[in-house]
């Protein structure tokens, strides 16, 4: 088999080096101006490629950093985690076992594993048939070493687990995919074989293959394993969990771009299997006729271009992988890319695919679309709420974008070609139309038409109490309303309604989404408030992230407050060229009596936890704290006031910040490096009270709170806390300020730019008043 693994010459462009004949520069300088494309766009880590056909590798490539420290250029022989690609290899094992006689696909499984005996309320005997087709009636994760376990023991544990759930549907009555399934498999082929499932595997399929870049653990891959990150639409970019998964059967493959090309090669060449006929099976629709996805033995199946295609996706903690081979055409590709549950695998695959075979039957080259951002006046334009009379679609601008969320999915909106698709590094979807003049939009052939937002009432005093997030920081379950119905967000792309069974019961749906027909039970404490909610046994706690990023800062600043302080200021601001315009600092509490003062920093209740300013006040630019002016008189007709938490910063405290707070964290605070718009007298962090009871509002998160929940595109909390957020926003907005994306409090006024660094104390700017000392 031939492989050509090209040398990048750079990270931003790699070159062609050498290429098959039987990949033609042409159709390489296509596919790789694609890949090439998806890393910029998509701010992904690294993407690899390998083209195949019955010889073998034809050509490979890789483009973007295999390191998160951008040192290490990433190539065809990176080691990437291939996720559910990984049910393919266990398959394989199985039919080459029932190829031995060892094994019968239709014979009950616990023929094989005596001791395996969840609670089937349906009657009949579950096979590796069902359970190689996701037909087995079983929940998709175990309740230990399942996808959210950090300390899983091993695979037979996560089986014998299984002895503690019930079947949901009765075996081969309908397709439900699960990996606790595919685990079972690989406990067959364990205890057929005598052997671990990864030494079984590597002697029935990696070895005879030559994979030796390949296996299930990721030790002996340490130090050549990709960077990748993981992501969700309303949160920030973080490196990927080096998590290994209890069911390794079901997605723990690690390889290569080339050693993953050999084995694409090899199934096009019928060569993995000791019959071709027993491959053909593989291939062949196990249970013809029935709805959603279609599956052969472990093989996922379609068509692309008229060509039949088989093969499998994989999604694994910050990796995504494609598999898809066109059997008689005899082609095939295989794609690794590197943030959490993203598109670019798949579409890079299918457009490579496509290409190949154009290639191959003399037709034109597809071409790749690359879409591009909606300009900031469109954007403006086409944003705000649609509804349909009973679902709702939002759209706004988020750092510089325009992004939409809806019922089920949530995505950056992009053009090309003059039409609207949904396109960033989670979501793809062709399925979005605007009107001309922004009246409607369209989402899978569904209108939603412009519409204000009257007040929602408060969530139910039942359902109130479940709103909130679950889990762990790698992977975060979340409770919310829309449209005064019960929403989860489940694996970070997963946005499904629920539908309450009982007090404390919801079920997913059961036609759709990553768990239907299971339910979630949620855990109440003596005061009704919900502490932890459980995916059939897997437990997820009730975390508050923000409290918890909080508690770390303040306990790291405790003893060194002092350092932190003197530090900051013996050092100076930046030295900038002169702004456009002077400093013109005016005192808030003098542009209307209903403007109220809670300056945190002049406390305690703060997330450093110290006291940082030596005096309560707050200054803006003259036009900005006149428009705070306008804007409160015109909140007042609505109820509301304004409550000032923060405005003009002298730069050394937004060095203290910085310097106190964790690199992960400091999308919430400013570089002094270049200064900030708080630093300039025109950003100001506020939120709104009643004006009847002095109470301050309550929206999705709390002010300077360290998570998503401060994001302006949050998709959380309750139905009145976002129509709250979006009041203040859209107060703010219609005055000349502009709201700072990862921060729904904070306000910056358009021009800031205008103003110099300040660097004067409260007192300094005071005492140049003549102002006496609060």
């Amino acid at each position: 088999m031939a492989a050509f693994a090209l040398v990048p010459s750079s990270l931003a462009a790699q070159q062609v080096t050498a290429v098959n004949p039987a990949a033609s520069e042409t159709l390489v300088e296509v596919i790789a101006a694609a890949a090439q494309s998806e890393v910029a766009d998509k701010a992904l880590p690294s993407v690899a490629i390998a083209l195949v056909d019955r010889t073998g590798v034809i050509w490979s490539n890789a483009w973007g950093s295999a390191d998160a420290g951008r040192k290490r250029r990433a190539t065809a022989d990176t080691v990437y985690r291939a996720g559910s690609v990984s049910k393919l290899f266990t398959d394989i094992a199985v039919m080459k076992l029932v190829e031995q006689g060892k094994l019968d696909l239709d014979a009950p499984v616990t023929r094989y594993l005596p001791d395996f005996r969840p609670h089937n309320p349906f009657g009949g005997a579950i096979t590796l048939r069902q359970l190689m087709t996701h037909r087995s009636g079983l929940i998709r994760e175990a309740p230990r070493g399942h996808y959210f376990d950090m300390h899983a023991k091993d695979e037979a544990d996560a089986v014998a687990s299984l002895n503690e759930t019930t079947l949901v549907a009765a075996p081969g009555g309908i397709t439900k995919y699960s990996n606790a399934g595919i685990a079972v498999v690989g406990e067959v082929v364990a205890h057929v074989t005598g052997q671990s499932f990864e030494k079984a595997v590597e002697a029935l399929v990696l070895a005879p293959l030559g994979m030796r870049s390949s296996g299930f653990a990721a030790t002996p891959f340490r130090d050549r394993i990709a960077h990748a990150e993981m992501a969700s639409f309303d949160g920030s970019r973080f490196a990927a969990p080096a998590l290994e998964l209890g069911t390794p059967a079901a997605g723990s493959l690690y390889t290569t771009a080339n050693d993953l090309g050999r084995f694409a090669a090899a199934l096009l060449d019928r060569a993995v299997l000791g019959k071709p006929a027993t491959q053909e099976e593989m291939w062949r629709e196990q249970f013809p006729g029935t709805a959603g996805r279609r599956f052969g033995l472990g093989f996922a199946l379609g068509a692309l271009e008229g060509q039949r295609v088989v093969g499998h996706g994989g999604a694994v903690y910050g990796f995504a992988t494609d598999l898809k081979l066109m059997p008689d055409a005899g082609i095939g590709v295989v794609v690794f890319s590197t943030v959490d549950a993203g598109p670019s695998a798949q579409r890079l695959g299918s457009f490579a695919l496509r290409a190949l075979l154009a290639t191959r039957t003399g037709k034109p080259l597809p071409q790749w679309l690359k879409s591009e951002a909606v300009s900031p006046d469109e954007a403006k334009r086409l944003s705000g709420r649609f509804s349909d009379g009973t679902s709702s679609v939002w759209t706004r601008t988020f750092d510089g974008q325009l992004v939409l969320d809806a019922p089920e999915l949530a995505g950056t909106v992009r053009k090309a070609g003059g039409r609207f698709y949904l396109d960033d590094a989670q979501l793809f979807s062709d399925k979005l139309a605007f009107a001309a003049d922004g009246q409607w939009v369209e989402l899978a052939g569904r209108r939603y038409t412009r519409t204000d937002w009257p007040e929602p009432p408060a969530p139910s005093s039942e359902f109130a109490p479940l709103i909130g997030e679950y889990g762990w920081p790698h992977n975060i379950l979340r409770i919310y309303e829309r449209d005064g119905k019960p929403f989860v967000r489940i694996e970070w792309t997963d946005w499904l309604p629920l539908t309450r069974v009982s007090t404390d019961v919801y079920a997913f749906p059961s036609d759709r989404g990553l768990y239907p027909l299971e339910q979630l039970r949620f855990e109440r404490d003596s005061q009704g408030n919900a502490v932890a909610v459980s995916l059939g046994a897997i437990r997820f706690p009730r975390r508050d992230f923000g409290a918890e990023a909080e508690a770390a800062i303040r306990a790291a600043v405790q003893s060194n407050m002092t350092a932190l302080r003197h530090e900051a200021r013996r050092a100076s601001p930046p030295v900038e060229p002169a702004t456009r315009k002077a400093a013109d600092l005016v005192s808030l509490t003098s542009v209307d009596p209903r403007v109220r003062l809670d300056v945190r920093y002049a406390g305690t209740n703060n997330f450093m936890g110290q006291p940082i300013y030596e005096s309560a006040a707050a200054y803006l630019q003259r036009p900005a704290a006149e428009s705070i002016g306008r804007i409160q008189r015109a909140l007042a007709a609505q109820g509301y006031g304004l409550l000032i938490h923060d405005a003009y910063r002298p730069w050394y405290v937004t060095k203290i910040f910085w310097d106190a707070t964790p690199p992960e964290n400091r999308v919430f605070v400013a570089d002094p490096a270049r200064g900030s718009r708080h630093n300039r007298g025109a950003a100001v962090d506020l939120t709104m009270y009643d004006l009847t009871t002095g109470q301050p509002i309550v929206t999705t998160g709390r002010y300077d709170e360290f998570s998503s929940r401060s994001f302006t595109n949050y998709v959380g909390g309750s139905d009145h806390e976002r129509w709250l957020r979006e009041q203040l926003r859209s107060a703010m907005e219609g005055e000349g300020f502009t709201v700072y994306p990862q921060e729904w409090w904070h306000f910056d006024l358009v021009g800031w730019g205008d103003y110099p660094i300040g660097n004067a104390s409260f007192e300094q700017l005071a005492s140049q008043r003549g102002q006496p000392r609060k």
